[in-house]
């Protein structure tokens, strides 16, 4: 535990020396956080089709005929709104003022519109031998409402920012470009219905852009503007989903 702690202390005298000699610039140890605002979508698209039952017999001219029942279902959920306060937090390190590589957490709550639709069927088949010959297909029920509704999202990963302006006479010094990825999850619950809708969990990417002022030799101040979305999700086979958010931060950052 002691050679710990000592190897802690020796990278933050480190990092102070470092920051003592380069004031303005991003270099050694990374902390960054932001508190904005932000937009969440997020769909669902369940379909599911299962065998019910059936019965068979060979007809008069010897063609095995065969009744089979199916249930069929559709269901889109759908959620849309905004959040704040949305929090950021970064851990990392800066490498000469022109890279800084970070672990990343994000989170927020938002409020706004969740809908359901829902429509079920009933399909009868009729098989000739095994090969399909009719099929008719009956609506047995439809569900359509939307109400208000609340969601979470959250997400955590690795990321990197680039710097492209290492010239601290330019008016362009502390723009920045990014990009991360990592994992993402969220749910919407519908207020009305006491149900939840449009869960996702998957793999995000996110590209960002924005612009820092220092206020002091370590510390700066700055607004960040990003895009994430879901590249990949963990569905169901048969299933479709989506997620992204934009976000608009004010951002803090040491180091």
């Amino acid at each position: 535990m002691m050679k710990i702690l000592k190897k802690l202390v020796c990278i933050l005298v480190f990092a102070t020396v470092a920051w003592a000699e380069n004031p303005h610039e991003h270099r050694g140890f990374y902390f960054g956080t932001g508190l904005g605002v932000s937009y969440l979508s997020s769909a669902l698209n369940v379909n599911d089709f299962y065998f019910s039952s059936g019965v068979g017999q060979r007809n008069l001219d010897g063609i095995y005929e065969e009744n089979r029942h199916y249930s069929e279902h559709h269901r889109k959920e759908r959620f849309s709104g905004f959040g704040f306060p949305s929090l950021d937090f970064r851990f990392g390190a800066s490498f000469a003022n022109l890279l800084t590589f970070y672990f990343n957490f994000r989170g927020g709550l938002y409020s706004g519109e969740g809908k359901i639709y829902k429509e079920d069927y009933n399909v009868d088949r009729v098989y000739l031998d095994e090969i399909l010959n009719q099929e008719d297909r009956g609506l047995v029920g439809k569900f359509d409402r939307k109400d208000d509704a609340y969601a979470f999202y959250g997400a955590f990963g690795l990321g990197f920012t680039v710097y492209p302006f290492r010239n601290p006479a330019s008016p362009m010094y502390g723009f920045y470009v990014g990009v991360a990825g990592g994992a993402d999850a969220s749910v919407a619950r519908v207020n009305a219905l006491a149900n939840n809708i449009s869960g996702s969990m998957g793999i995000f990417t996110r590209y960002e852009i924005g612009k820092e002022w220092w206020v002091s030799d370590t510390w700066a101040i700055g607004v960040g503007f990003d895009f994430t979305v879901e590249v990949y999700g963990n569905n169901n086979d048969g299933d479709d989903g989506d997620c992204h958010t934009i976000n608009l931060f004010l951002r803090l950052t040491h180091g």
